[in-house]
Order: C-alpha cells, then structure tokens, then sequence
C-alpha cells in the first residue's frame, strides 16, 4: 500500500515536472499573451487563465478536473523578477 503511494506520487511529480519544463520552453509567449495572470497547465497545454487564483481552481473544479494533475503556476508581469 505504501509503496503504491509512493508510486503515485512519483508519478505526479514527473508530470509536473514535464508540464514545467513545457511552461518554460514557452515562457516568452506566456508571458506575452498572460503577464499578471495565474495558468493552469495539463498534458503540455493550457487549460485555463485568470487574473485570481480562485477564478482559476473554480474553474477547474466545475469541468471537474483533479487539480492534483494540473500544474498551477502565475506569469508576473513582463519586467518584473519573481524569487522562490
């Protein structure tokens, strides 16, 4: 049992983890078309965008999306630096 959630974490992770590399190698245009908006990012694509996060997992809630599988991510303004 342990070890089939550890299996289903690691496969959550390496989803992310290529939704976030998909995210950067487009980051230019995102952050073009989408500065100051918050992005939910699934399977290599964009599934939603909105200004507040809770318009956003709102959304995502109602088409009934498990927001575990999706990569929520905010693209600041163009210009500003943002430090994690």
């Amino acid at each position: 049992m342990v070890e089939e959630k550890l299996e289903d974490i690691k496969l959550l992770f390496e989803i992310n983890e290529k939704n976030e590399e998909w995210l950067n190698t487009h980051y230019k245009e995102f952050e073009q078309k989408h500065g100051s908006k918050f992005l939910a990012i699934k399977d290599q694509r964009v599934l939603a965008v909105e200004d507040k996060i809770e318009k956003l997992l709102d959304f995502l809630e109602k088409k009934g999306v498990d927001i575990n599988q999706v990569f929520i991510t905010s693209i600041p303004p163009k210009g500003v630096a943002s430090i994690l």
